[in-house]
């Protein structure tokens, strides 16, 4: 507590005691630690951040409500959110689990954590080992150590518990103060929070303030108060690692385009893999997306067996596509499900309503040759609001019912127009250059 009386941290906390009481009458800690010892494995959420050394890389938050703020996106569907962002370049995704002043929950987290195959933070006020258990008993790969919330007994002891459930621990600072005292762990992962919990108020100098002080081998989180590309930039020059963000994503009126523009990055797509190696050879060069492709004329047609066995050797961090070519919703979605794929490209004919029916799992191909068919696919698809839309060659007037793979190049210049309503991929003939 401060001098002047309780901040809104004391207030969270003090709500925190009375909430973890509750729920240690209604599961003992050894029910918890059980159920934390039988979760899956935890993902490599150091590793996740560790991807890009060109630009910081993205923690993308779902968060409906804030003390400072209030309500921000009351409605927002987890999973749905979830998967938006993995589809736009999030690396890692933090789910804030604290109910009366954020609105948020475990169930967020565990419905986050089978939904994507990303990292997953549980971003609350821990200060007990209980919580450390149920967050990995939820799923959680990840969690929030605050050091201003903590005295450094209690600090270490959360920390040596996290790491020894195979969690990472974003240690969380705000001065030099708080970061000497953090450091003393030893940490691979320093988070610094450019909000006073104490206060609220936002300061984004406050890391490039703490910068220098933070060890090159440690990586480094920039938490609040970014909102645009050049805050990202910003945090860039000064060798911040990875950035985190929820309310610049959850208030704005596209959030896929705000996560697109926040992590900066160009991701690439190797199609028509049809075995593990080749798989592997992909991921190793860089690849951000494999697609897998299910239309039976093509030459590259996989099975939905076979497909299973090679993504069950692929990294967390790679997006797996399934190509259909005017297949059934339900169909699609049976695939997607039992090939533990992420996204559906509809390359066919397939209405609008087919996306819909998929509810944010898939991307349109379209093939435009004029000017005319631009306008026509922007408005056709302005309402289904798929992640992107992908430009591929016109079909040959030979060939009416080609749907890509042709090598041939598409109109970049039809794109470009394109690109004006919707993300875009683009296909087609591309070369290294």
């Amino acid at each position: 507590m401060s001098a002047t009386g309780p901040t809104i941290l004391d207030e969270i906390l003090a709500h925190k005691r009375v909430e973890l009481a509750e729920r240690r009458r209604g599961c003992p800690l050894s029910e918890v630690q059980a159920r934390a010892r039988q979760a899956a494995p935890p993902r490599d959420f150091l590793a996740a951040l560790r991807r890009s050394s060109a630009h910081p890389v993205l923690i993308a938050e779902v968060k409906r409500a804030s003390p400072s703020r209030g309500a921000l996106a009351p409605d927002l569907d987890p999973v749905r959110l979830a998967r938006l962002y993995r589809q736009n370049g999030a690396a890692a995704i933090s789910v804030l689990t604290d109910g009366p002043f954020f609105h948020g929950s475990l169930a967020d987290l565990r419905a986050v954590r089978a939904a994507v195959a990303l990292p997953v933070l549980r971003k609350d006020f821990i200060f007990d080992p209980y919580q450390v258990y149920e967050a990995r008993a939820a799923g959680a790969d990840a969690v929030l150590l605050i050091v201003a919330m903590l005295e450094d007994e209690a600090l270490h002891r959360l920390y040596r518990e996290t790491r020894a459930l195979g969690m990472a621990a974003l240690v969380e600072v705000h001065d030099e103060v708080e970061l000497r005292r953090a450091l003393a762990l030893r940490p691979r992962l320093i988070g610094v929070n450019n909000r006073d919990l104490r206060t609220f108020r936002v300061d984004l100098a406050t890391t490039a303030r703490l910068r220098p002080l933070v060890p090159p081998e440690v990586t480094l989180v920039a938490e609040s108060g970014i909102h645009t590309p050049g805050d990202a930039t910003r945090l860039a020059q000064v060798g911040v690692d990875a950035m985190l963000v929820g309310e610049a994503l959850v208030t704005a009126r596209d959030p896929a385009a705000q996560v697109r523009a926040l992590s900066g990055t160009l991701h690439v797509k190797i199609c028509g893999v049809t075995t593990v190696e080749d798989a592997l050879a992909a991921v190793e060069a860089g690849a951000d997306l494999l697609g897998f492709n299910f239309y039976p004329q093509s030459r590259r047609y996989i099975t939905p067996a076979v497909c299973e066995r090679i993504v069950a050797q692929l990294p967390e961090t790679v997006t797996r596509v399934g190509v259909f070519v005017n297949a059934r919703p339900e169909e699609v979605a049976g695939i997607l499900d039992g090939c533990g794929l992420d996204l559906a490209q509809l390359s066919g004919d397939e209405p609008p309503e087919a996306l819909a029916a998929l509810d944010g799992r898939a991307f349109k191909a379209v093939r435009p040759a004029s000017r005319a068919m631009v306008r026509a696919a922007a408005a056709r698809y302005a309402r289904a609001t798929p992640p992107a839309l992908l430009v591929d060659a016109p079909p040959r007037p030979q060939r009416p019912g080609e749907y890509g793979g042709t090598g041939r190049t598409a109109d970049w210049a039809l794109a470009r127009e394109l690109a004006a309503a919707h993300p875009i991929l683009l296909a087609g003939g591309l070369k290294p250059k």
